[in-house]
């Protein structure tokens, strides 16, 4: 009897220890076989700006985004201007999250007086299972010149004051150091200075950032003349580093190009990084949920 009582015994413990591994194989089955989460990919780059030029990135919905962006004079103006820092411009800018992929926002330069009022909209998004590779933006302003008015033969039409800029940011996250972006862009202008200058003008841009700490990238762009300025033009080139510092992003950067605003940076910029015409620096935004 003591026998067959082991022998039972032992039975049900074979039993109950292939019950729970046929269990646990099942259920690691189903982790397995269960369909993988995809999710958005974030922080392209650090802010709505890589330098001069858009990102892919907008507030989020009900965020407002302030930024103040300063520029210095020439660099080359030596000593006596303390390397451009005695002259400087501003621009102040308010962009608002309408939704998570579309912001409107508004702003004003020193350089020209000028006021803008501009749109952003998230197109497309990259996915981590590369469902969808890229990001796309759809970035448009209007630009206001604001200066008096100089030409006393010409009517002064508040239509000629006006220019605008159309463009498609197509970025793409390589890994969590390294992103880049496309950045085809259309300038308008209502008036142009001289017959020879065409009103419809095209520039190719490409930017990038690479993460050299968790708070710290280096940052460049590039916008190339395809069609419509004069071969005297001066292409944009700008370097720069991102730094955030809690709720700041501070942008340091150098660049030959004296506006900050689309249409000057993209069609007027006429400095030379050979003959170092080049102007140093900073943007510093600062986002609040509303």
């Amino acid at each position: 009897m003591r026998a067959f009582n082991i022998i039972l015994l032992g039975g049900m413990l074979l039993t109950g220890s292939l019950h729970k591994s046929v269990r646990a194989q099942s259920l690691l089955d189903g982790i397995e076989d269960a369909p993988q989460v995809t999710s958005l990919l974030s922080a392209t780059f650090k802010d709505t700006r890589i330098i001069n030029a858009q990102s892919n990135e907008t507030p989020g919905k009900n965020v407002l985004h302030f930024v103040i962006a300063h520029r210095f004079g020439q660099i080359n103006e030596g000593a006596y201007a303390l390397w451009g820092l005695d002259n400087a411009s501003m621009r102040m800018a308010f962009e608002y999250g309408v939704t998570d992929r579309l912001a409107a926002g508004v702003a004003r330069s020193t350089f020209q007086k000028t006021f803008e009022v501009n749109v952003k909209w998230q197109a497309f998004r990259q996915n981590s299972d590369n469902s969808m590779p890229v990001s796309v933006t759809l970035y448009s302003v209007a630009m206001a010149n604001g200066l008096r008015w100089d030409d006393s033969t010409r009517e002064n039409y508040f239509s000629s004051r006006l220019s605008y800029v159309h463009q498609a940011v197509v970025a793409k996250k390589w890994s969590s150091k390294l992103s880049i972006a496309l950045i085809p862009s259309f300038i308008h202008r209502n008036l142009v200075e001289t017959l020879t200058d065409e009103h419809d003008q095209w520039t190719l841009g490409a930017g990038g950032r690479y993460k050299v700490t968790s708070r710290a990238s280096i940052n460049a762009e590039y916008h190339y003349a395809v069609a419509g300025l004069p071969t005297d033009h001066v292409n944009s080139l700008s370097l720069g580093m991102d730094i955030e510092t809690g709720g700041h992003v501070f942008q340091l950067h150098v660049t030959n190009s004296q506006g900050m605003f689309e249409r000057a940076f993209l069609t007027e910029t006429g400095g030379r990084w050979r003959e170092g015409a080049l102007y140093f620096g900073f943007n510093l935004s600062r986002v609040f949920d509303l």
